[in-house]
């Protein structure tokens, strides 16, 4: 597993399913002694006090996590605050027997996407303009190696991958319709077909916000509530009562 810095403004929130707390958080403590990490004082409590406790800039950890309750839904999350840890939803799958695993992200405004791990492999993954980071300059770990046309298309989302964790009325193909392929992907469909988009189909107020976009992966995926997921907007404005208590765990 690599460990990434730079992308301060990266959150990333994973999903776990059919897992209890205690065996989640036994894995994450596997992972970094693995990786000769001290683990930071624990701290459980209510969501806003934990939230907190774990963003304090003077805790001495540099990776931080949020552990929350498990939901009707079935799965439980978990939410990263510090540093990048990269392939970390291939790592919990593992170390959890093969459980499903969902890493819903953002990287600021300018991009959202998944990554999906299943039996200690990575199945699927999603962003949403795979170009958006070549200029070394829009971050700063970013390789400014442009992609492959193969490499690209990795980046797609192929929902149907997964099939079975979206629920029945979202089909794969209307999960894409709808969420993954407005912007980036339907221009480039379009321009490969010689199609031509609609007048002012560039214009700022045409663009995908891409944190409702993350929104949307998660109403679609059900990891929260059927009808409600807040986790893509600021975290401090969730509410205890909805959040649940937490636990927040943090390694040096």
């Amino acid at each position: 597993m690599r460990y990434n810095g730079s992308m301060s403004d990266a959150t990333t929130i994973f999903h776990i399913y059919d897992r209890q707390v205690d065996d989640i958080e036994r894995a994450l403590g596997d992972i970094f002694a693995r990786e000769g990490r001290e683990q930071a004082p624990r701290v459980e409590g209510t969501y806003s006090a934990v939230l907190e406790r774990v963003v304090d800039p003077d805790v001495e950890a540099t990776y931080r996590y949020l552990l929350l309750r498990p939901r009707a839904t079935g799965w439980t999350t978990l939410i990263e605050l510090g540093l990048r840890a990269e392939g970390l939803e291939v790592e919990l799958s593992r170390a959890l027997g093969g459980a499903s695993v969902i890493a819903i992200f953002t990287y600021g405004e300018v991009v959202a996407g998944y990554r999906v791990a299943r039996a200690g492999a990575e199945v699927d993954r999603y962003l949403s303009d795979p170009t958006a980071f070549e200029d070394a300059g829009a971050a700063p770990d970013a390789d400014s190696t442009p992609l492959t046309d193969d490499e690209i298309e990795a980046l797609r989302g192929r929902p149907e991958r997964f099939a079975d964790l979206l629920p029945p009325e979202t089909p794969p193909d209307d999960f894409v319709r709808v969420v993954l392929r407005p912007g980036w992907w339907e221009e480039r469909d379009a321009a490969a077909s010689g199609v031509a988009m609609p007048a002012g189909g560039g214009h700022e107020d045409d663009l995908v916000d891409e944190v409702d976009r993350a929104r949307c992966i998660g109403l679609a995926l059900e990891v929260w509530a059927p009808d409600n997921y807040p986790l893509a907007g600021d975290l401090k404005d969730i509410a205890n009562a909805e959040a649940g208590p937490a636990i927040a765990l943090a390694w040096r």
